[in-house]
């Protein structure tokens, strides 16, 4: 009889051994209540070092994750149910990948680019069109000149938008030369004293005339026009005459 019951403790003893180690070797592959969920791993990680999971499995209690960051991919190995990060090991560097090539921007074509100015300034002439590519940019600058002001524009070579445009007036009366100017410029011109200065106009131009006296007891009478300050002519009283072409810089003294 005390055999017998010796057995059943042998048999009861061994049946909760194999429970205990199957719960210890097996129960631990039940994720438990506690246990982070793959996308709270995900999640964690993420979080932690600013990249993109691109795998993650569970194995032994642990989640083996894939990260890529800035084209550079680790390995973590992260527990299961603290969260803490077990190991952390770059594997490789990645190429970056080649953009793909941009489409080609088509641009408008040079009559076009002048309709859109024109239709912005109507009555306008072009005086000036230039394309201006700097690197990043493709676009044209024109000049346009109308009866009361010159604008400066640019345009977009693409889309044909107006990128700029700026004006001013060219109608203003410009400024006449003072009588001090004109004499300043009739004595680079005639050596001698100032006897009279008087203005006149004719055809459309006004003028002043500026009698000299010379050293040799001479009489010239210098020509210069009132806006431009050019002279026009030199009057001699022995009535030769030399006559100034227009913009000539040249002195023939």
């Amino acid at each position: 009889m005390k055999r017998i019951s010796w057995f059943w403790v042998a048999i009861s003893s061994i049946l909760l051994i194999i429970v205990v180690v199957s719960f210890q070797q097996f129960g631990k592959l039940t994720p438990s209540a506690d246990m982070l969920t793959e996308q709270d791993a995900e999640k964690l990680v993420q979080e932690r070092y600013q990249g993109s999971v691109s795998s993650i499995k569970l194995d032994k209690q642990q989640y083996h994750i894939e990260l890529e960051k800035q084209n550079h991919h680790y390995t973590i190995k992260l527990d299961s149910s603290s969260g803490k990060v077990l190991s952390f090991t770059q594997t490789e560097t990645s190429k970056p990948t080649p953009s793909q090539t941009p489409p080609q921007k088509v641009e408008l074509s040079e009559e076009r680019i002048k309709e859109i100015i024109l239709s912005e300034i109507v009555n306008g002439t072009i005086a000036s069109l230039e394309k201006i590519d700097n690197g990043s940019d493709l676009f044209y600058k024109a000049i346009v000149h109308d009866k009361e002001k010159q604008t400066t524009l640019t345009v977009d070579a693409v889309s044909g938008s107006i990128l700029s445009s700026t004006s001013f007036s060219i109608t203003q009366q410009p400024k006449a030369l003072t009588e001090k100017e004109a004499v300043e410029i009739a004595r680079t011109q005639v050596q001698g004293e100032v006897d009279d200065i008087w203005l006149e106009t004719e055809n459309n131009q006004t003028y002043y005339l500026i009698k000299i006296e010379t050293s040799d007891d001479r009489e010239a009478i210098v020509q210069i026009h009132a806006i431009t300050g050019e002279v026009m002519s030199i009057g001699r009283d022995d009535h030769e005459s030399t006559q100034k072409k227009k913009g000539d810089e040249d002195d023939d003294d």
